[in-house]
């Protein structure tokens, strides 16, 4: 016989209490009596905290002990990880690997982030990969975790995402939206990197995600 547990709003696991910041979080679930802290960022990761910590309780790991681990986590490079720009600009490098789950969560989480004062947030996606025949669809569908409101600029690279960039143009204002070509016959990714010098200020939060 077979235990099913089930996670998420209403179901026998549940995130009860969450706090997002910059580059942490804190939460609680229903069946943990201890606050959680994590030394990184996103909903997601809170999620995958709880199921992991449901699963050490299972296997007699203490409270305290799933407390302590988490604080302590090291994080694979590149996953949710910030850093700063030459110009003391907070740079969110998401880019160990990509696929539409991961880059449609990693925009809900940078969106959600409160900007620094005086500054503004931009985005750079670039192609997702092995996602064959679907492939451009799958990339224009990431228009629904893109706003306006929200994101200042939205720079696109690669030839899958061409379509994604087009969509976003009609949706932000003009000379919000940039897209740099990468295929077999040219390359634009000198052009990308000067555009995010020109358009990449002090006091900016930027997304690589790709």
């Amino acid at each position: 016989d077979k235990k099913v547990v089930r996670f998420g709003q209403g179901a026998e696991l549940e995130i009860t209490d969450l706090v997002e910041r910059k580059d942490s979080l804190t939460f609680k679930a229903n069946f943990l009596e201890q606050v959680l802290d994590l030394p990184v960022t996103g909903k997601y990761n809170a999620t995958n905290a709880m199921i992991a910590s449901y699963v050490a309780l299972q296997e007699g790991v203490s409270e305290e002990q799933i407390r302590l681990a988490f604080q302590h986590l090291e994080l694979t490079r590149n996953r949710t990880e910030w850093k700063k720009a030459a110009n003391g600009a907070d740079i969110l490098s998401d880019v160990y690997n990509a696929n539409p789950t991961a880059m449609k969560l990693i925009l809900e989480t940078f969106s959600a982030i409160p900007a620094n004062e005086g500054g503004k947030k931009i985005a750079v996606l670039a192609d997702m990969k092995e996602l064959g025949d679907q492939s451009v669809q799958l990339h224009n569908q990431m228009i629904l975790s893109l706003s306006p409101d929200v994101l200042d600029t939205v720079i696109f690279y690669g030839e899958d995402i061409a379509e994604l960039a087009q969509l976003a143009s009609q949706m932000f204002p003009i000379g919000h939206v940039y897209y740099f070509k990468k295929t077999e016959d040219q390359d634009q990714f000198e052009d990308l990197v000067n555009q995010v010098k020109e358009s990449l200020g002090a006091h900016d939060q930027i997304l690589l995600k790709g």
